[in-house]
């Protein structure tokens, strides 16, 4: 016979997590320090929460995944690049208080064009953040990913991308 948790127990292990302003989690890729603000496994591995501050000419070169990911803009202005509905790339710029809504399978790309520093705030599934892990390194180290990728370095990323189902898109917005 199966014992279901009081509703005491249920709080006790279902607790609130608080966030502080500057603290969290941090991984450092190349450049950029994403900072968690709810891992997955918090989340039940369902979403996961990160902020980042995206220098100018950084961003993320256009890809795909079948989840939708979720991005607002806390500071700066940065780019998204995109195919409108009749095929043709096009970039569209969001400032702050802005957000927008990727689908799950559309190919998508950010950068920070302006000369100004970006933040942004990140929400997506637990792959997303998996991904990014693997990525740093397989054994959850988060050394940097060298700004400038060598070639291991780019088939270390892309691989850990395909196995959490993120793949790069060839033709660029």
């Amino acid at each position: 016979m199966s014992k279901f948790p009081t509703p005491l127990e249920e709080v006790i292990h279902h607790n609130v997590i608080k966030n502080h302003k500057t603290g969290g989690p941090t991984l450092d890729i190349g450049p950029m320090q994403l900072l968690w603000r709810a891992l997955g496994e918090n989340t039940g591995y369902t979403f996961s929460i990160f902020e980042t501050a995206v220098v100018p000419g950084m961003g993320i070169p256009l890809h795909k995944h079948p989840f939708a990911e979720f991005f607002y803009v806390l500071e700066g202005k940065l780019s998204i690049g995109h195919w409108n509905n009749q095929g043709a790339a096009e970039w569209d710029v969001y400032e702050v208080g802005e957000s927008l809504l990727v689908q799950p399978n559309a190919p998508h790309s950010f950068f920070n064009k302006s000369e100004r520093p970006c933040r942004v705030l990140s929400v997506s599934t637990y792959h997303h953040e998996r991904m990014m892990k693997d990525a740093v390194h397989p054994d959850g180290r988060t050394d940097f990913l060298p700004a400038q990728l060598t070639q291991a370095d780019f088939e270390k990323l892309t691989k850990s991308m395909e196995k959490n189902q993120t793949f790069l898109v060839a033709d660029q917005a």
